[in-house]
């Protein structure tokens, strides 16, 4: 979706997909004929050893194939052979009728494939380096200016009146702060600012089923030039952990995260019984955050986060207190 001028080949396991397969709706849904995902299916986790105790659940009734034809993606191919692969491959990338699925059965031998010399940030410097120059952007913003160079002026912000709901005023400081890819779970805290998001020319919004879906989705985005932004409740960040830790923080990828903070006071629902827990947490992920409960911070806080988080290359969270999503009436 950052580089729809490209033709993008996508590869994972059988393990990796059948982690999350709302993928393949998310795939489905957006429709994205560059897309090309091969899914090389062993059957089984055999980097752990070989046996019934590392077969993967694609070795008994679950067919990912099936699975990806009734999430709506139409061109789904599964192959057995080198022939059939290559076929298959060759379709992928000369159809463009919408995004191809080929699942690779291949054997259950542990390939060794040698020891890497980069780590993961040294991998992504080298990717977004080739797309600056290939595609003549500017994803890595400078860490400082030149000495003597006058500072960038902010975002001119359009006023608050007392009559901006907070879902508008929301939107309006993603798209003054430039965010033009956001992606987001049905929530009602969020509801008017998704709903505005969808609607926006200068925006693309990504609808998901799963949180940490949504998270890895906006590491693709950054990496091809984009300026994503995810929004979601304060438990979706918990289900987004792992793809955070393994993505973000091992690449060095920054992204605005901005959560409703449920369970925080006024929380009548089932939230608060694990809501209290979202600083904390933040913390001990080492995110960095700022807790809004004043609307005229909101617009500020998201140009600070999107400045912070480019400079420190990590996700950088803007925490919406309840009062703010859900005022009480009075």
């Amino acid at each position: 979706m950052a580089l729809p001028n490209r033709k993008i080949i996508a590869f994972d396991g059988d393990g990796g997909i059948l982690f999350d397969l709302s993928i393949l709706g998310t795939i489905a849904q957006t429709a994205s004929s560059n897309l090309c995902v091969v899914i090389l299916d062993n059957e089984g986790y055999i980097s752990t050893g070989k046996g019934k105790h590392t077969a993967s659940l694609s070795s008994g009734v679950i067919d990912i194939a099936g699975v990806a034809r009734s999430s709506g993606i139409k061109n789904v191919y599964e192959v057995k052979n080198v022939d059939e692969f290559e076929i298959a491959v060759r379709g992928g990338v000369e159809d463009e009728t919408g995004p191809t699925v080929i699942i690779a059965k291949i054997n259950n031998e542990q390939a060794f494939v040698g020891t890497s010399l980069m780590d993961g940030k040294e991998n992504k410097y080298r990717f977004v380096r080739y797309i600056e120059e290939t595609e003549n952007k500017i994803i890595l913003k400078p860490s400082a200016r030149e000495h003597g160079e006058p500072p960038q002026p902010d975002p001119v912000f359009s006023r608050i009146s007392e009559h901006d709901s907070f879902g508008d005023t929301l939107f309006d400081g993603l798209q003054e702060n430039m965010v033009n890819f956001v992606v987001g779970l049905p929530c009602s805290g969020f509801a008017n600012t998704i709903r505005r998001c969808m609607e926006a020319q200068s925006m693309q919004y990504v609808p998901v089923a799963n949180e940490g879906t949504g998270v890895g989705i906006c590491a693709g985005a950054w990496l091809g030039g984009l300026t994503p932004a995810a929004i979601m409740e304060n438990l979706g960040l918990y289900a987004s952990t792992y793809q955070l830790m393994r993505g973000h923080y091992t690449f060095g990828i920054p992204l605005l995260l901005v959560s409703e903070y449920r369970g925080d006071a006024g929380e009548t629902e089932f939230f608060g019984d694990s809501g209290d827990m979202t600083e904390p947490w933040l913390n001990a992920s080492r995110i960095n955050y700022r807790l809004i409960r004043d609307l005229n911070d909101l617009k500020p806080s998201i140009r600070d986060g999107l400045r912070w988080m480019n400079f420190g290359l990590r996700p950088y969270n803007i925490l919406v207190s309840f009062d703010l999503t859900r005022p009480m009436p009075e």
